[in-house]
């Protein structure tokens, strides 16, 4: 049976000579794993030229049951970013959270129209800003925590200390962040992306980066930092 469906570019790795092995999340399938035959062909329309991490493409594909690999019929563009890609800024974030979607997602293969929404919502803002968008990646990981079951409670902001393991503010613990983290949970929590300026300066930003990922770490089996985290360090240094 062929399907068509919305998807994200995750990652993609070369098969053979001409092929691709993608990961991606559909609006309708979940996460999938496809083989792009003749991705490097000689024909004019290369189908690589779709590939980039975060991108929207519709793919029309051979479902079948129980195969770990699914055969693309067609790949075409979606929705097209205007700045998402050609902005080594943005893209240095794309390639970051391409990485962290791609091991979040690859357990759950559930349709989840709510989790495709926000991906296309939350990219679709970061395309239109032309400034203030340096803690996107904060503030899309945060957002993104409420699908995967841990967004921190809203509550006892007063409390001098943000606990890592049961994601609530509190007095000093086992797991407890120090008291200048706490204030940075506390500013992420409170940040509105839509509004003209960034959450944080340079150096709160990467020691926010690196406290958020610590928490990911706390919430997720096999959690693996990215191996994008330094260039985008470098990249926002």
């Amino acid at each position: 049976m062929i399907e068509t469906a919305g998807a994200f570019v995750l990652s993609y790795l070369k098969y053979g000579d001409t092929s691709l092995i993608l990961k991606c999340f559909t609006e309708q399938f979940g996460y999938k794993t496809f083989l792009l035959k003749g991705a490097f062909s000689s024909t004019k329309n290369k189908k690589h030229h779709y590939l980039f991490y975060l991108n929207e493409v519709e793919i029309s594909f051979y479902q079948k049951r129980n195969e770990a690999l699914e055969l693309v019929k067609n790949i075409s563009q979606g929705q097209i970013f205007e700045t998402l890609h050609s902005n080594v800024f943005k893209s240095s974030i794309l390639t970051f959270l391409a990485e962290i979607l791609n091991q979040s997602l690859k357990n759950g293969e559930a349709k989840d129209v709510p989790l495709y929404n926000f991906l296309k919502n939350s990219l679709t803002a970061f395309d239109k800003k032309s400034e203030y968008f340096s803690d996107f990646h904060l503030y899309f990981l945060l957002e993104f925590s409420k699908y995967l079951g841990f967004f921190p409670l809203e509550e006892n902001f007063s409390l001098p200390y943000f606990n890592l393991q049961e994601g609530i503010f509190s007095l000093r613990s086992k797991n407890t962040s120090n008291e200048e983290n706490a204030v940075l949970w506390n500013k992420l929590l409170q940040y509105d992306f839509a509004k003209p300026c960034n959450c944080f300066t340079s150096a709160q930003r990467k020691q926010m980066l690196d406290e958020m990922l610590n928490y990911y770490e706390f919430h997720q089996t096999n959690f693996r930092k990215p191996l994008s985290l330094e260039v985008l360090k470098v990249v926002f240094s």
